[in-house]
Formats: C-alpha cells, structure tokens, sequence
C-alpha cells in the first residue's frame, strides 16, 4: 500500500515539472542567507598576498636522463657545417620545344557549318 502512494507522489511530481516546463516558468532555489560566522569574502588582492609563493622543484634533466640510461648530446651550432647549396638538378632527356604563341586576329569571326543540309 505504501508503495503505491509513494508511485502516485512520484507521478504527480512528475507533471507538474512538465507542467512548469511547458509554461516557460523556472523555478529558482530560495536565497540563501549569509552566515555570521563565516568570514567576509576576500578580494582579489588579498587573495594573492596570502598565498605562499610555491617553489618549484628544481630537475636537473641531465641526473634525470643519466638514471634512466640516456646521455643528452647536444649539437653545437658554431662547430656545425653550414647546409651544402642546393644544385639545380640536372635534366635529363631532350630539352622541351618552343611552342608559337598564337598570333592576334584582327579580323571578325565567321561561323561555318560542318554537317551537309
């Protein structure tokens, strides 16, 4: 017995949201009201006073690759060869011919007919 009025509760709770989400209505939660005996909000600039500056662990790469079996080679830019100039690939065949371009007519176009009548 007591299940079926707990499902008809939940039922009935159920359209009336659909009901309050149909009419566009939205329901807010009620305000809640401040404590007496929290603090008062801090600003910005306290904020960032009262934190402490975090010192950040210091990783030496090189101890940290060398316990990993890893040696760190860098290569130094002065002592390095300068990039050979790139050569103009040879080409290979017979050159390509020369085409004409083609010459501006001046005179009107005609239209001619290729089929027989």
């Amino acid at each position: 017995m007591k299940e079926d009025q707990l499902r008809e509760d939940q039922r009935r709770e159920a359209l009336s949201r659909k009901e309050l989400e149909a009419s566009g209505e939205e329901t807010l939660p009620p305000p809640v009201a401040p404590r007496l005996d929290e603090p008062a909000p801090r600003t910005e600039e306290q904020v960032r006073v009262e934190q402490p500056v975090r010192a950040e662990p210091k990783i030496d790469s090189k101890v940290l690759l060398e316990s990993a079996g890893l040696v760190m080679i860098e290569t130094d830019h002065s002592k390095a060869p300068p990039p050979a100039q790139a050569e103009e690939p040879q080409h290979l065949g017979r050159p390509r011919r020369e085409r004409q371009k083609p010459v501006a007519q001046d005179e009107p176009l005609q239209q001619v007919e290729t089929t027989r009548k």
